[in-house]
């Protein structure tokens, strides 16, 4: 898997790098989480990686998902694929001057049996990770199939 940082202060900064590494490695380590939990097709896990007001905006539906309660709605529905998995291709990270928050953008894709021939989905993603009460959240999360 190929993975940068495109946050040019961390490049240039070694103190700023020594802030960042873990808060980065934080969010690497939710993202990578993320697609275990949808592998095992594990949605109470996958949903505890979510703040409470996180958005989504899922890959295969058009409704947007600002509430755990839409988010699970989602989840089920998408869980449900026969041997679904993730796999994470590549990614890009920035974080913020504050550290605050992290962004993770790439290229995911799903595998999964529809009509008992097995389907493979390309999309892109982009994942918005904040630190809340020591815990690195998704609180945003797009992604979307490849035209």
């Amino acid at each position: 898997m190929h993975e940068d940082i495109t946050t040019m202060r961390v490049q240039m900064d070694p103190e700023f790098e020594a802030q960042a590494s873990p808060h980065l490695a934080a969010a690497r380590a939710a993202l990578i989480n993320w697609a275990k939990a949808v592998s095992a097709s594990d949605i109470d896990q996958l949903l505890a990686l979510y703040a409470d007001d996180a958005i989504l905006v899922p890959t295969m539906q058009d409704e947007i998902r600002g509430h755990d309660v839409e988010r699970r709605d989602y989840f089920e529905s998408f869980l449900a694929n026969p041997d679904l998995s993730c796999r994470i291709d590549n990614m890009r990270k920035r974080i913020s001057h504050k550290l605050g928050t992290v962004v993770i953008g790439g290229h995911y894709t799903f595998t999964f049996l529809k009509g008992g021939e097995q389907q493979t989905v390309p999309a892109r993603y982009l994942f918005t990770f904040e630190e809340l009460d020591g815990q690195w959240l998704i609180t945003g999360h797009h992604s979307s199939a490849f035209v």
